[in-house]
């Protein structure tokens, strides 16, 4: 109570001086209020503000992180459009060598074309000729089959044999058979073999042969010689005089020694040697229309 007579007597001396207006307690207390209300509200205000302001602070942080983002992912987008404009110009690059790898690569279909259809016909060409060429051989072969049927008793009789030697068909005929030792004239038991053979031949009346006589190798090899030649044309004269062969068809040879199919160095081989052959003998102009 002191203390608030004291505060009003400080109060009525301040009202008392000079210059000083004079207030009275209740309007004193009511702007007292008013400033204090004023004072809270400011207090509110500042405080609202600093939160604003740390809110805007923490904005401009994130939106600050948000640029560097921004920038980075712009950085990687551009390198990225880089990369894509380098990776554009090296297809555009590429699809001009391709093109030009492409025209070639039809250049070179083109003369494939041109060289499969060359060797289709190369081959139709290659199939008529050996149809032809199996046409021909089947001829030789179908007259070949005739010869041995011809001539089968013969050698079952161990009279003659028949080969095939080096594609060609031969007959060949002991000399002992034909001729006595060192002689060329025919042995009269010789002819009935000649005359079946000259039947067989004559079947292939198409073909040419020729008659090679050949001997051992005793004696002297000149003398052997002259005797196998002369042995051979003693055969083609019998064939065409006596038997009807066309001399057009058959030649005659001397091979002497030279040529055996045995070992001379036995009697079985030496008798083997001396020996008469019936060569079938190729059509030349065959041969040469097969190796144009």
């Amino acid at each position: 109570m002191l203390k608030n007579w004291m505060n009003l007597g400080a109060l009525c001396v301040l009202l008392a001086m000079p210059g000083c207006i004079a207030v009275s307690k209740d309007a004193y207390d009511r702007d007292l209020g008013a400033m204090k209300q004023q004072q809270d509200l400011l207090e509110g205000q500042k405080k609202a503000l600093a939160d604003q302001l740390a809110a805007s602070q923490g904005k401009n942080t994130k939106c600050d992180s948000d640029l560097s983002t921004c920038i980075r992912e712009k950085q990687t987008a551009l390198d990225e459009l880089a990369g894509t404009k380098k990776a554009l110009e090296q297809c555009t690059r590429s699809r001009g060598s391709g093109a030009v790898e492409l025209a070639q690569c039809q250049i070179d279909k083109d003369k494939v074309q041109v060289e499969l259809t060359r060797m289709k016909e190369e081959r139709a060409k290659l199939q008529a000729e050996l149809k032809e060429l199996k046409d021909r051989l089947g001829k030789i072969e179908e007259g070949i089959r005739k010869v041995r049927e011809r001539l089968q008793k013969l050698v079952d009789g161990g009279k003659l044999r028949i080969k095939i030697q080096a594609g060609f068909l031969v007959i060949e005929v002991s000399s002992d058979i034909l001729f006595d030792l060192n002689k060329s004239d025919i042995k009269p038991t010789a002819k009935p073999v000649l005359q079946e053979i000259a039947s067989a031949l004559k079947d292939m009346s198409d073909k040419r042969f020729q008659v090679a006589g050949h001997t051992d190798n005793t004696g002297a090899a000149a003398l052997n010689w002259r005797l196998s030649t002369a042995r051979a044309i003693a055969v083609v004269e019998e064939l065409v005089n006596q038997d009807g062969v066309s001399p057009d068809k058959l030649s005659a040879g001397g091979y002497g020694p030279y040529l055996p199919v045995a070992d001379n160095g036995t009697e079985d081989g030496r008798k083997r040697n001396r020996r008469v052959e019936f060569l079938l003998m190729p059509d030349l102009s065959e041969l040469l229309n097969l190796a144009q």
